[in-house]
């Protein structure tokens, strides 16, 4: 019921101006059809690709995995921000030559002629150029040269401009050729990337998915479709790149330590022949080989485990040194620890991700603080499972040098020529097995970089939409629409709130505790007296809703005495008292109407009685009563006007000659209503507020001053009167265009309609 009474109230309020609403909603659908009609369309184009998840368990993981090589891991959210990166964007527009963007005139803005300008324009350095705007040239496609000014330059040649180093070739987008004329703008890389990754949007196709879709708002639907497929193919070539280096990186390490061992390998094998050739050696005991075979295999641990600790000091010194920098993580060959490998994984994948995440984003930066937090985790425990393995391999090493040493010991009884050649073969050996060793890893890397594939795969390559993602015609008009409502209710909201006249009933109420016991609205006549007049049916069946209001009937018929009053002139308060008292006349009462506006005397006039004698002179003592009181058209309805005297009227009132002429009518008469000044420019009126039982007192809409209705509770005049009422009168309709009857929504939003001598209430 509450939001059926608001809605009633906005309607009251607002509906009436339904012409101004008309006229603003027009005016709003008219200028967002110009907007429609001028504003260069933008298409979207849209592209997918597959991300491969390090959730994702694919043949090429498992492959290097069982190479034990690093695997390459990837993370969706990061991969979204590399593919967003500025350092992808500033590539395709070297690639696509976006710096250089070429314009064909409009009607009222240029149209980018990507599809039909018979050229494009390259930088030979991009970084270096400054920006020019709006500058115009021809194509001669006879002489093939572009015309800048007075300059001609020739194409697919570098030459050098004011603009910069610049070649001019043949548009290989050119679609249908131009017909107005063209004109170029140069722009620094850095500004255009901004703009275009403003346009860019990726996502993913739903939270679990590595699926990501890139979408690109571009006003030429080609140029769009370009942009995205060179992204994909930028992004898909880091990728490759990525890899590769690491991969690279890793040969590097493998062919550096077989060149090292193949030096050693060939001066062993040197000394053995040169030690044979010396001493004259051909074979060796039985006995001597079966000891020498031992320590050669005690020879061998120990230099597996000097190995391990080598690979360990590498890759301490690699966590030591790196810090916070992308590097590669050194082979870890021969040390099969599994937790090893795990946190160089971890530790690998963590400075990626830093390195990554650090071109796009600031140092402080939640997400980059949260990846170094982690690598300063990381790095303490590889150096602890480090220091466990070395300690284990130290002392492993130890066991096998005491081993050694025995059968050092038993070698002694040999020939010391045959253990120096034994030994030589034993270095040869173990040599020989490092070097093989090697070699196969060496192979197993470049298998590794022959098969390396990208991370990613394109699925679906750029396609545009067929109509204009924006302007949104439907969305435009619907906010034209709403936009020309909300300025309606706001010039209308404005214009009252800043009116500083009474408008509204509940503004009246909001102001004072007197009661609001009539509304009446603006007579459309000349005549005063419109309670009598049969056009004006409406306005005396308000008299009378008012005349039953003061409860002037009943057994005991209080409130007889009545005054009427109001703030300033020219309110209706003489109006209002002589319909009144019509209205209690041709009720059957006998009322009498005095006119004690004394100086203004507009009673007298409606009454036709301004030149006969009246209260002044009643005051004067020079008539009685009987000869003041005068007749009027009807039957009980008498009044006693001003008089026609010129002394000073609040002199007069205060003789004590009032209070008899009001007793003498109280016996005469069933009512008596008493026509006062106003209130604020004269004191008069206090005077004869003693001498009522009822003050009526008349609000006139859009006349009377906000600030009189503020002062009703605390003016101490205006407090001094008995049961103060108030009576609303004036109210116009509302709104333009108003037709037959009459309407107003002044009060509590409802709405009166009285035709034809039929009166109708509609409440919300």
């Amino acid at each position: 019921m509450k939001t059926s009474n608001a809605f009633n109230q906005l309607t009251y309020r607002y509906l009436p101006y339904w012409t101004l609403f008309l006229l603003l909603v027009v005016a709003c659908c008219l200028a967002a059809r110009y907007y429609i009609r001028f504003i260069t369309p933008l298409y979207e184009s849209t592209a997918t690709i597959l991300i491969k998840d390090e959730t994702q368990e694919s043949a090429d993981v498992k492959m290097m995995e069982a190479l034990n090589m690093l695997p390459f891991k990837k993370n969706v959210e990061n991969e979204l921000q590399i593919i967003q990166s500025r350092t992808i964007m500033r590539r395709v527009i070297e690639q696509l030559g976006l710096y250089a963007e070429i314009f064909e005139e409009g009607e009222v803005q240029p149209v980018p002629a990507y599809t039909s300008s018979p050229i494009s324009i390259k930088a030979k350095y991009p970084e270096r150029l400054a920006e020019y705007h709006n500058i115009p040239f021809r194509f001669d496609s006879a002489k093939n040269i572009v015309i800048i000014g007075n300059a001609d330059y020739p194409i697919d040649t570098w030459t050098q401009t004011k603009y910069g180093e610049l070649m001019f070739i043949k548009n290989i987008h050119l679609v249908s050729a131009a017909t107005k004329p063209l004109f170029f703008s140069i722009t620094h890389p850095a500004n255009v990337t901004k703009a275009l990754l403003a346009n860019l949007n990726v996502f993913p196709v739903n939270r679990n998915s590595s699926v990501v879709v890139l979408k690109f708002k571009d006003h030429v639907p080609k140029k769009g479709e370009d942009i995205l497929n060179a992204l994909c193919k930028e992004y898909y070539q880091t990728s490759i790149n990525s890899k590769n280096a690491q991969t690279s990186s890793t040969m590097t390490f493998v062919e550096d330590r077989i060149k090292y061992v193949e030096d050693d390998l060939d001066s062993l094998e040197k000394k053995i022949e040169h030690y044979k050739a010396e001493k004259g050696i051909t074979d060796l005991s039985a006995q001597g080989q079966y000891f020498l075979e031992n320590v050669g295999t005690n020879d061998k641990k120990m230099a597996e485990i000097k190995i391990q600790l080598a690979v360990l000091d590498e890759v301490e010194k690699y966590v030591d040194s790196k810090k916070d920098k992308a590097g590669i993580v050194p082979s870890t060959l021969g040390i099969s620890d599994p937790l090893l490998n795990q946190l160089l994984q971890k530790l690998y994948d963590a400075e990626i991700s830093y390195d990554k995440l650090s071109k796009i984003t600031a140092p402080n930066n939640p997400s980059l603080l949260a990846i170094k937090s982690e690598q300063e985790k990381i790095r303490p425990s590889i150096l602890e499972v480090i220091g466990n393995l070395r300690t284990s391999l130290t002392t492993s090493l130890q066991n096998i040098n005491k081993s050694r040493d025995q059968y050092a010991s038993l070698l002694s009884t040999i020939p010391q020529k045959e253990k120096d050649l034994l030994d030589f073969s034993r270095q040869q050996a173990i040599k020989s097995s490092v070097y093989t060793f090697l070699l196969q890893k060496r192979e197993e890397t470049a298998l590794s970089n022959s098969t390396t594939v990208a991370d990613s795969e394109i699925i679906d390559a750029a396609e545009s939409s067929m109509i204009p993602n924006s302007p949104n015609k439907s969305i435009i008009y619907l906010m034209a629409l709403g936009m020309g409502v909300l300025l309606g209710i706001g010039i209308i909201t404005i214009r009252e709130m800043l009116n500083a006249k009474i408008l509204f009933r509940h503004e009246i109420e909001s102001y004072t505790s007197a009661p609001v016991i009539a509304e009446l609205t603006q007579a459309k006549t000349q005549t005063p007296l419109a309670v009598d007049d049969p056009k004006q049916v409406f306005i005396s069946e308000q008299f009378r809703q008012l005349r039953t209001s003061l409860g002037l009937y009943g057994e005991h018929r209080y409130n007889r005495k009545m005054l009427v009053s109001s703030s300033i002139s020219g309110e209706g308060k003489s109006f209002v008292s002589s319909n009144l008292a019509v209205s209690i006349a041709l009720s059957g009462k006998k009322i009498v109407l005095l006119d004690l506006d004394l100086r203004k005397r507009r009673t007298s006039e409606i009454f036709n009685l301004p030149n006969e004698n009246g209260v002044i002179e009643f005051l004067e003592n020079s008539k009685n009563p009987e000869e003041i009181i005068q007749k009027t058209a009807y039957k009980n309805l008498f009044v006693i006007p001003a008089g026609i005297s010129e002394n000073p009227a609040s002199d007069l009132l205060l003789n004590g000659n009032l209070a008899a002429l009001i007793k003498f009518l109280e016996n005469k008469f069933d009512y008596i209503l008493l026509d006062g000044p106003p209130i604020d420019p004269v004191a008069d009126t206090c005077i004869l507020g003693e001498f009522c039982d009822i003050t009526l007192f008349v609000v006139r809409h859009g006349v009377t001053p906000k600030s009189m209705i503020q002062l009703l509770d605390t003016n101490t005049k205006i407090k001094s009167f008995k049961n103060l009422s108030i009576i609303f009168n004036g109210i116009k309709p509302r709104g333009f265009m108003i037709g037959k009857g009459y309407g107003f929504g002044y009060g509590y939003g409802f709405e009166n309609v009285y035709k034809n001598y039929r009166y109708k209430v509609r409440r919300a």
